[in-house]
C-alpha cells in the first residue's frame, strides 16, 4: 500500500467518523427535545425518507437556536410537522383552447 492509498483511506475513515458523530447529536437533540413516540417516529422517518428527516431536524435545531422553548414535542406535533414539509406543490397544467 502506498502512502497516498494510506491517507486515501485515512481521509474517507475521518469523514465516515465525523457523519457518525453527527448523526449522533442529532439523535441527542431529538432524544431531549421529543417525546418518546415522537423520537420513535422520527427514527422511522430517518430510515424511510432521510431527505425530510434533516429538513425537520434543521427546522427543529432552528427553533431551539431562536429560544423557542417550548418543552417536549409530541408525536402528533410530530406528525403535523411531517405533514407540512412533506406536501408537494402540486403542478397545474392548464390548457387553453383558442
Amino acid at each position: 500500500m502506498t502512502q497516498a492509498d494510506e491517507e486515501e483511506l485515512q481521509a474517507a475513515y475521518q469523514k465516515r467518523l465525523q457523519a457518525i458523530q453527527a448523526d449522533l447529536q442529532k439523535k441527542e437533540f431529538l432524544r431531549r427535545m421529543l417525546s418518546d413516540k415522537a423520537y420513535e417516529r422520527m427514527m422511522n422517518v430517518r430510515l424511510s425518507n432521510p431527505e425530510l428527516y434533516e429538513k425537520v431536524v434543521a427546522s427543529l435545531a432552528y427553533v431551539a437556536q431562536a429560544g423557542g422553548s417550548m418543552g417536549k414535542i409530541s408525536e402528533e406535533q410530530i406528525l403535523a410537522l411531517l405533514s407540512r414539509m412533506a406536501q408537494r406543490r402540486e403542478t397545474k397544467i392548464e390548457f387553453k383552447h383558442k
